[in-house]
Order: C-alpha cells, then structure tokens, then sequence
C-alpha cells in the first residue's frame, strides 16, 4: 500500500488533525524503535512512538506486521536485559529495562508539557494539562502493571520452567499479551482484586468525566481557549481540574494501599 493510501485510511479514521511536532501522523521504521532504545539516538518522538505501540496501538491492514515489531521491542526489554542472578537463584520478574523507560517516558512527557508552555506561550495549554492528569497518567499506569506482569497476571508455566531462556521467553510473551489490552481495561483488571470498592468509584467515575467533557465540542474548545490567568473562572477546566485530584487519590491508594500486591512492588522497584 502506497504511503499516500495509509495516510488517507488514518485520516478516515480520526476526527481531527495529529499534532503538530511531528510524532504522529508519518511513517516510522520499525528499525528505530526497535534498535534505539536508550542511548543517543533514542528522541523523545522514538520514545513516545514504541511506548504507544505498546500500549495502545492496533493494525489498521497488516497485524502480523505489529505482532513482530512488538515482539522485536520485547525481546529487547525483557529477553536481553537479565540481571546477575541472585545468591538465592532468584530470576528477575520485573524487567528493569522496561520498566525504567516506562518512567522515563512518563517523566518526558511532564516535562515536554513544561517547554511546551513556554515554546508555544501558552497556547492550548489547557487540553495538554488535563490530558497529562488523566490520559497520560493512564498510559504511565499501563507501562507500571505490563512491568509487574510476572506478579499480577502469572501463568501456571512461568514458574514452573527451569530453564532461563524459556523463562524469559514466556516472560515476553506474557508482557506482549498485555499489548491487545487497552490501559483502562488493565487498569480494570487490577481495581477488581481490590477490597475497597472506592478506589475504582474514584478512578472510573473521574476518567468517565474526563473523557463526557472531552467529547463535547463546546467544551473541548474551551479547554482549547483557557486563558492561564483565567483558568479557575472557566468551568471546564477548573471542574476537570478538581475531577484530576480524586483521580489520582484513587490511583495513590491503588499502588500504595488497596491491591495486595502493588503496594510491594511499587515500594521495591518503583522509586530505587
């Protein structure tokens, strides 16, 4: 299919035009997601691409295509990053390097919104706010449970294979698994094997207000429009604002109090 085609398909598809840095919208080679991962010449464009195609892409004409790229960039993270083993013959089950780029990418993306700020003077500074407290997050969130796969959605084959490669293998697989879940799905997944029943009432009722007001085009324009200075007059924002902060009272309480694993991992691998 011809570049112009696959371009024309995309536009069908979206409602409006791709930003405007440059990251979406072209054609990309596998080679530099794959093969740039950290270093030099791993841009932040390259980042944000292959952290989406994991967490959120999907094949418009050829899904054998993906399954080999997203295999490609796993082998990558998990297959040839192994730690030492430990004196107790412990296996890694959390993928460093991964997980590493997941935060780096989150991170990234707070500060891309700070030069944004300045770059573009403020210039639909508003959508890119409320889109960082709610749907960024959501993909930061995505990039934390895919890295704990091997502790919050084990297989019986996992833990009982002797040999490293194979492990490592159905610990790749299992990762790319995740790959056909959209975030909000595993978020989902793991609200439910929490006792208190608020935190998913906290994090769904707020993503749900997020995304009626994202959806209203008076809105929207709006969120589009907000003045800094004026940004707690306009009902728009300001109420997205107050939704964020429950938002993410949830999602605190979710790591650090409410599952019966995450609380471990988040304090084991997510800070040092």
């Amino acid at each position: 299919m011809h570049a112009r085609d696959i371009g024309n398909r995309v536009r069908s598809v979206v409602s409006k035009e791709v930003g405007r840095s440059g990251t979406f919208g072209g054609i990309v080679a596998s080679h530099e997601l794959v093969h740039y991962i950290a270093g030099t010449r791993d841009s932040n464009e390259n980042l944000t691409r292959r952290i989406l195609l994991l967490s959120e892409s999907r094949a418009l004409t050829n899904p054998l295509l993906r399954e080999r790229v997203i295999q490609n960039v796993l082998s990558r993270y998990v297959v040839h990053d192994r730690s030492v083993q430990s004196r107790r013959g412990i296996r890694q089950n959390v993928p460093h390097f991964l997980l590493n780029d997941v935060v780096r990418y989150w991170r990234t993306m707070a500060s891309d919104y700070a030069s944004k700020m300045w770059e573009r003077q403020r210039e639909g500074w508003g959508i890119r706010n409320v889109k960082l407290r709610f749907s960024r997050k959501v993909l930061f969130i995505w990039g934390l449970l895919a890295s704990f796969a091997a502790e919050l959605f084990p297989s019986p084959e996992l833990h009982q294979v002797e040999n490293d490669d194979e492990y490592y293998r159905l610990l790749s697989n299992l990762i790319r698994s995740l790959t056909d879940v959209s975030p909000l799905e595993l978020l989902a997944r793991v609200v439910l094997d929490c006792e208190d029943r608020d935190v998913g009432d906290a994090i769904f009722s707020s993503y749900d207000r997020f995304l009626g007001v994202l959806a209203n085009p008076e809105a929207r324009t709006k969120l589009e429009e907000v003045v800094f200075e004026e940004a707690l007059a306009e009902p728009a924002y300001a109420g997205l604002r107050d939704t964020s902060q429950r938002f993410r009272e949830g999602v605190t309480r979710l790591f650090f109090d409410a599952h019966p694993k995450l609380p471990g991992l988040i304090r084991q691998y997510g800070v040092f």
